[in-house]
């Protein structure tokens, strides 16, 4: 197996969201920068909290306007904080390592090919042969939104490194959020209610969908209960709609689930933890370069790397190569990555 070679940084910039992970982060800022200043003992580390929404997009575009290929972001949080961060990092050649320290961490799994990561067993590896760079894509989302506090955006453009859900999970983790906004320190009872109101709702949908890959587009318009269109193999906190996803080969993997009774559902999400290959009567894979979807009866209720949407039509491109990451060397390309 070809090793790549080890990479090191003149500058780590150490961003962390003190609420990730219940909050286990703060308690953990000084081991996490021990371990850092131990791999890359020649590098200035910085260490900067986020304050609020957006702020990791600003800390790591500011990093990497500053120190170019000489700086790595190293962020620590769940998908939420390390989309942030992405999305301040995408077209520069500045890299990303990812701790994952939220109560997802859905790229992290794809990222260093295990299913339940955690940031010593990262933080080791890197220790026993130093780190290497390699890129991946991420899927840039255009349209006409409002957010889920209702503000709306008309000219919304954002990357998603992860998946982008529309439908019935989307519907439950909008409501969750909602009712956490209004009443803190009620995670699992909000998620409840947030099932039990998508449940009792509507679970069916209609959209259309232009689907362009090599050249060739294909139109489709189809009955729905969720769709997932992912850039990584994981969302949800381990669900696996894509288990053979690349994060490098051009293209997004959508998986539509047809409109199911709620027993059915609960066997479609089964499968998704297992990482089952879901039955053609249930479920339909695709892959695209690009694709529009269209809400035909009513919005589209969406997720973006777990924050919440609504729109009428979105448009999505896989960017190839835009977002540079940094790997442990002792773990070889992991198997989400197609070999150059």
């Amino acid at each position: 197996m070809h090793v790549a070679e080890n990479r090191s940084w003149n500058r780590i910039e150490f961003i962390y969201n003190p609420q990730a992970g219940n909050r286990l982060i703060r308690r953990n800022v000084g081991v996490v920068a021990s371990n850092l200043a131990e791999i890359f003992p020649y590098a200035h580390i910085r260490i900067n909290p986020t304050t609020g929404p957006g702020d990791a997009t600003d800390l790591a575009r500011a990093a990497a306007k500053e120190s170019g290929s000489d700086v790595l972001i190293v962020i620590a949080g769940g998908d939420g904080s390390v989309s942030e961060a992405a999305n301040g990092l995408i077209g520069t050649e500045a890299a990303m390592l990812v701790l994952p320290f939220g109560s997802g961490n859905d790229l992290a799994r794809t990222l260093y090919g295990r299913r339940t990561p955690t940031p010593t067993v990262i933080l080791d590896a890197f220790k026993k042969d130093g780190a290497f760079s390699t890129k991946m894509d991420a899927l840039r989302v255009q349209g006409s939104v409002r957010d889920n506090r209702g503000v709306e955006v008309r000219e919304f453009s954002r990357f998603s490194v992860n998946v982008i859900s529309i439908g019935l999970d989307s519907k439950v983790a909008i409501t969750a959020d909602k009712i956490q906004r209004k009443f803190p320190n009620t995670l699992g009872m909000s998620y409840m209610i947030g099932v039990f109101n998508a449940l009792s709702s509507d679970r069916s949908w209609r959209m259309r969908a232009k689907l362009e890959r090599d050249g060739n587009l294909d139109v489709i318009q189809r009955d729905y209960v969720l769709c997932a269109i992912g850039n990584a193999q994981y969302y949800g906190g381990g669900f696996l709609p894509h288990p053979d996803a690349k994060l490098n080969d051009g293209l997004a993997n959508i998986l539509t689930a047809r409109p199911l009774k709620v027993f059915e559902i609960a066997k479609l999400l089964g499968k998704f933890r297992r990482g089952e290959t879901i039955p053609a009567h249930i479920a339909t894979y695709e892959q695209a370069s690009s694709l529009v979807i269209e809400a035909v009866d009513s919005e589209l209720v969406l997720t973006l790397d777990g924050e919440g949407y609504y729109a009428d039509r979105i448009h999505v491109d896989t960017v190839p190569g835009v977002l540079r990451v940094a790997l442990p060397r002792s773990w070889g390309l992991p198997p989400a990555f197609e070999a150059d």
